[in-house]
């Protein structure tokens, strides 16, 4: 069952740490990778569909922090022993994610961002679908990483200069 021990200081620390570990993780990286952002990216032809510049940073947060307090609500079934499987799933994609900021906008390596927004997109796929067995909703909220790590690999296959870039194996710089 659930931890019922709401209020405790413990709980306080486990829920800080589920949200940030994704939304200061990539706020950090998005901050790093803020002039890169604006040189190179804002400059790329892509299809009209694919997010401006200005909407990365709101979804990353937006899909770290519902996956987090999944992540956090997951704990409290019995916390990390009992969770292992699906809360390590839930690291491993948390960790890719912040990682694939740098890999686009700092490293401009289309190849190895695609392989790695397939990655986030795998685990989280799989992260998603142990959080449902255990409970629909906290299912639910992983759903919104999910939907927009998998939107990001159909824009970096489909995108204009971005496909060029991934099949000839280069970066754009």
């Amino acid at each position: 069952g659930i931890n019922a021990e709401y209020g405790s200081c413990e709980h306080g620390f486990i829920f800080i740490f589920w949200q940030g570990l994704g939304v200061l993780g990539g706020l950090v990286m998005f901050l790093w990778v803020d002039d890169d952002i604006e040189d190179w990216y804002s400059k790329l032809e892509t299809s009209n569909w694919f997010p401006a510049v200005d909407f990365f940073l709101p979804a990353h947060i937006i899909a770290a922090s519902f996956s987090g307090a999944a992540a956090y609500g997951v704990w409290r079934y019995g916390g990390f022993n009992r969770q292992i499987v699906r809360l390590t799933m839930h690291l491993l994609a948390t960790v890719l994610a912040i990682c694939w900021i740098p890999i686009m906008f700092k490293a401009r390596d289309l190849l190895v961002s695609f392989v790695v927004a397939f990655l986030i997109f795998a685990t989280g796929v799989v992260r998603t679908a142990l959080f449902f067995k255990l409970n629909t909703a906290l299912g639910g909220l992983c759903l919104v990483s999910d939907i927009w790590y998998g939107f990001l690999n159909i824009g970096i296959i489909n995108g204009g200069s971005l496909s060029i870039g991934i099949i000839s194996g280069r970066s754009l710089s």
